[in-house]
């Protein structure tokens, strides 16, 4: 019996194993495009599939079975899988599956139609993912990303058919936010940089020559911020697969709206929405609602548009696309003849939700220890993966660090180290958010001279308002947390600060981007469950001073009434059961409260639905001081026959004089 199980376990040791070094170089040998690592293919050739131990035994197998002219490859495991013609490319997401083809000639490689020539038929998007599936020729909706040509690993390869979209030089403000420094590269050379890199949207030179790089948002109105240069690029050619005009896609994060009257037309924002999304080879979806703003599919996100796309996430009977005026499902591709045929280097390209020069301390979680990645989105990945991780650490020699919600963010030993949260969400969804909380990336910083206070002189500032009417018990957790940070993001543009410098409690655990929400009406700050208590700390202005003035003479306005209002009913809509209509008016916001530590606000406390008793006492007592005062008069005015009646029958009502004896010291004690 024991060698029967030691014979397993040998059995078992190629199931057990990772891509090798052999397998790495085997595919860089390659030419570009034979080979995908993170997918497979939608159906296999029935009962061929084999165990084996290299990518190479698993390729010259497909050349051997009938049918066969790709395959899957699940390192892991030691598997291969053949496929037929027929089936179709989709992402697994796994690190350790690779597709490949037949051979690596050119006509195995050819680009396939629905990447040249296919367009969604009559019925797409469909009720279901097969339903979805069904509408393109091919038998399934193009991958996401799968028509850009990349490197085995992933990795965008350059494209040498490059435009510029918009520019300074054109009058565009390039006054992005949500940038990412680009630590190394002098702002003149910033150009340069973001053209060689696929990845790269759009870059801005500052005053102090630091460049800046990435999708960016609301780019056109920042006070005191006047970029030297800045340049929003398109790498690659667009093909568009379906005009989304009166339709919503949920999974669209908010790039830009015009609640500061930047824009003289509809048509204008809509030029610059569609240049948002044509600038990311990684975006396929973008809609401009002139209500709600120009929304784009951000693929850094962790919430994304679902794929295949079906009707549950796209629909046409929304308020947001009964508003959309504009919008498009699109494909980015690179001429073969385009491609640049140089492996591609590592770029620094930071999403949203990664910052660089800080980690988190304890930076390993339990069971957890260093392992080498090749990026930063590799080791977000790893945390993923891992039960209970909410934090990744990726250092520039390549070691992954993970940690769990308990690890608090420190500064790192090292500028290079890019660290994050393992949900990399933002809360802009058209409709509703991605699991988890926020946390933001660093900003561009304002034309203005360098803050030299350290964290500890900073003061912070509270500000608290109510949004009347608003029922928060009837809201579910996504709408919650959509509100958190639709409000985080009203008080940041009323205030022109970065979203993330707003935060949801005062202390090293509060949570960026966010503000806190509390059942209550801020009445004296005592609450009923019947408002909502909106609660943020930002810090003051100056940040040296506890003085709240400056900050109140800001939010105290209409323009932020209205702001907070809008990001209310853009969350939770006017007919949800949510929204009070008992006094006719709906959603009021009232006049923020803003307080420092010298110039506190009061405290507030939550009070409790009135119960039975504290609703009906004051009939009660009410009831028994007349029952009291009709006995006293009877008495009085009974005479003798009152006075024998009642003595007559003492006996028997002894217990209801004790009950009335009771109820007399309840009454009076309950009025006190």
């Amino acid at each position: 019996m024991r060698m029967l199980l030691l014979l397993a376990v040998v059995l078992m040791i190629p199931s057990c194993q990772g891509q090798t070094s052999e397998d790495v170089k085997f595919m860089e040998s390659q030419p570009i495009g034979c080979f995908r690592q993170g997918f497979s293919y939608s159906s296999y050739i029935p009962n061929t599939s084999i165990n084996t131990t290299s990518i190479q035994r698993c390729q010259a197998k497909c050349q051997k079975v009938s049918g066969c002219v790709k395959f899957a490859y699940y390192a892991w495991r030691g598997e291969c899988w053949f496929a037929d013609a027929k089936a179709t490319m989709k992402p697994t997401g796994g690190a350790y599956v690779i597709a490949g083809h037949r051979t690596c000639s050119q006509q195995d490689l050819a680009i396939p139609e629905r990447c040249i020539s296919e367009k969604p038929l009559n019925g797409f998007p469909g009720i279901s993912a097969a339903n979805s599936n069904a509408a393109w020729k091919g038998g399934q909706q193009p991958a996401p990303s799968e028509c850009w040509p990349t490197w085995w690993d992933g990795q965008a390869l350059a494209c040498n058919q490059i435009g510029v979209l918009d520019g300074t030089a054109k009058g565009w403000p390039g006054k992005c936010r949500g940038l990412v420094e680009i630590e190394g590269v002098n702002g003149t050379d910033c150009e340069a940089n973001c053209r060689s890199n696929p990845s790269c949207q759009s870059y801005q030179n500052s005053v102090y020559y630091s460049c800046w790089q990435g999708l960016g948002f609301d780019c056109f109105v920042r006070q005191n911020f006047v970029p030297r240069d800045a340049k929003r690029f398109q790498h690659g050619r667009i093909r568009v697969l379906m005009d989304l005009k009166g339709w919503q896609i949920v999974g669209l994060y908010k790039a830009f709206d015009n609640s500061q009257g930047f824009f003289d037309t509809d048509q204008t924002a809509i030029e610059y929405c569609k240049h948002v999304c044509y600038s990311d080879i990684r975006c396929e979806y973008w809609s401009y609602a002139p209500k709600f703003g120009c929304w784009v599919h951000d693929a850094a996100q962790e919430y994304v548009p679902a794929y295949p796309l079906t009707l549950s996430s796209a629909m046409r009977d929304t308020p947001f696309a009964l508003d959309s005026i504009a919008g498009e499902y699109i494909q980015h591709l690179c001429d073969p003849t385009m491609v640049s045929k140089d492996v591609p280097k590592p770029f620094t390209n930071l999403t949203k939700c990664a910052e660089k020069g800080v980690r988190y301390d304890p930076p390993n979680m339990a069971l957890q220890s260093r392992t080498i990645v090749p990026n930063y989105e590799a080791c977000r990945q790893r945390c993923k993966a891992t039960l209970n991780c909410a934090y990744f650490a990726w250092w520039p020699n390549g070691g992954c660090h993970i940690a769990d919600a308990t690890a608090h963010r420190v500064t790192a030993e090292d500028w290079g180290v890019v660290s994050g949260p393992v949900d990399c969400s933002r809360a802009y969804t058209t409709t509703s958010p991605g699991p988890g909380d926020w946390i933001h990336s660093t900003v561009a910083p304002a034309n203005e001279a360098p803050k030299l206070l350290d964290e500890s002189q900073v003061r912070m500032a509270e500000i608290a308002y109510s949004i009347h009417n608003l029922d928060l018990s009837k809201t579910t957790v996504q709408e919650k947390n959509l509100l958190k940070s639709k409000h985080a993001e009203a008080i940041a543009n009323s205030l022109d600060i970065p979203v993330i410098e707003v935060r949801d409690r005062n202390g090293r655990d509060a949570m960026k981007a966010m503000v806190q929400l509390v059942a209550g009406e801020t009445t004296g700050r005592r609450l009923s469950s019947a408002e909502t208590l909106i609660v943020a700390y930002v810090p003051n202005q100056p940040p040296n001073s506890e003085d709240p003035s400056a900050i109140a003479s800001k939010i105290r306005t209409a323009d932020f009434a209205q702001l907070a209002k809008d990001a209310t009913l853009e969350v939770v809509h006017a007919d949800s059961a949510a929204i009070l209509q008992s006094d006719g008016r709906g959603i009021e916001i009232t006049e923020p409260q803003v307080g420092t530590k010298d110039y506190p606000l009061p405290a507030f406390q939550e009070v409790s639905e009135p119960s039975t008793w504290t609703r009906w006492w004051p009939l009660i007592a009410a009831l028994v001081l007349v029952c009291c005062g009709g006995a006293a008069c009877a008495s009085l005015g009974g005479g003798d026959r009152s006075r024998r009646y009642q003595k007559g029958r003492s006996d028997s009502m002894q217990s209801d004089d004790d009950e009335f004896g009771r109820n007399k010291v309840w009454a009076s004690g309950s009025s006190r």
